[in-house]
């Protein structure tokens, strides 16, 4: 049984590869392969209008038939003219993500690990109490105390202004208040400290562990302290408590920062993200490639989102759109 047809037998649903040893596409949901055919229990072909059948996870419908989604072309960003562009978004399957113009799997999409692990590579790796050289070994939500990864209690709050964050909940700060009150309306203090009675006080120093920094600080090992990361860095860098580090391949917990991506538990640069190609392109590992024209014989593999294959050659749907509008 192929790794696909095992996530469907979780969702208690049968898929079936036609034909059954080398076929390149799977049955819609309630149809087996007979005869290399998609055939219902009553004998009748699968409809080819892809809203009247259900295809298994991780496979997208073209022609009613349900083809893997792994490898296949996903998403375009295309320049129209001067003044418009069209974006066309692609389904990659419950458990898959669009890398770089194409599908590929995401093996921790949907894992649910213990509050002392992290998912890598769809397995749950324990990060508390292993060895580190620096925070961004241990991950998201876990600091580098003494090369030993420890997780970090620190609560966020979506307080009201005069409140802060305590323990994870918003209580009434006389301290924040005070921010809004008119002794503090016109005070303007430095990076560090924060207006109180009409007085700049220093934060730095401040307990942090269930509560919020103020004064542009923020909380390192319990206390407040300034940002060592304002403006350090550079692009495609990410800081923590000083220190720059490439964003691709650092550990994390489902976001990235864009154009990176959360993959298998680590974040992966999308060299496609926002690029804008003309008709007739592509997207391919960030560069822009002609396919049409190309020689085909199953458009959504051999061609892209938005193309048929027509007389065994590529055509895009979004030019031939534009000359039928001429």
């Amino acid at each position: 049984m192929n790794w696909y047809c095992f996530i469907f037998f979780i969702y208690a649903t049968i898929c079936q590869r036609c034909p059954k040893l080398f076929g390149e596409f799977e049955c819609p949901i309630g149809h087996n392969c007979i005869d290399n055919q998609c055939l219902s229990p009553d004998g009748r072909s699968a409809p080819i209008e892809c809203d009247k059948i259900q295809c298994p996870t991780m496979t997208r419908c073209y022609k009613g038939r349900c083809y893997s989604t792994i490898g296949l072309f996903c998403n375009r960003n295309v320049q129209i003219n001067k003044t418009t562009a069209k974006s066309v978004l692609s389904n990659c399957g419950q458990f898959g993500k669009c890398i770089n113009g194409h599908c590929i799997l995401d093996r921790c999409a949907n894992i649910s690990c213990e509050t002392t692990e992290q998912c890598r590579d769809g397995i749950c790796v324990k990060i508390a109490g292993t060895f580190c050289l620096s925070s961004f070994d241990c991950g998201p939500n876990y600091d580098c105390i003494r090369n030993t990864c420890i997780k970090n209690h620190r609560v966020s709050c979506n307080c009201d202004p005069g409140e802060s964050c305590q323990q994870g909940h918003c209580f009434a700060d006389p301290t924040v208040f005070n921010l809004f009150l008119s002794e503090c309306a016109h005070v303007t203090c430095t990076n560090g400290s924060f207006c109180f009675d009409g007085s700049c006080v220093s934060a730095i120093g401040r307990d942090c562990l269930q509560e919020t920094c103020l004064g542009g600080t923020v909380c390192i090992n319990g206390r407040c302290s300034l940002d060592p990361c304002i403006s350090r860095c550079p692009v495609d860098h990410d800081c923590r408590e000083g220190h720059c580090r490439h964003l691709q391949g650092l550990p994390c917990v489902n976001e990235c920062p864009y154009p990176y991506e959360c993959v298998d538990g680590r974040c992966t640069r999308n060299e496609c993200f926002q690029k804008l190609c003309l008709p007739g392109e592509i997207c391919d590992y960030g560069f822009c490639v002609n396919v049409e024209g190309r020689l085909c014989s199953l458009a959504i593999r051999d061609c892209g989102q938005d193309f048929e294959c027509e007389s065994s050659f590529c055509k895009d749907k979004i030019l031939l759109q534009g000359q039928n509008e001429k």
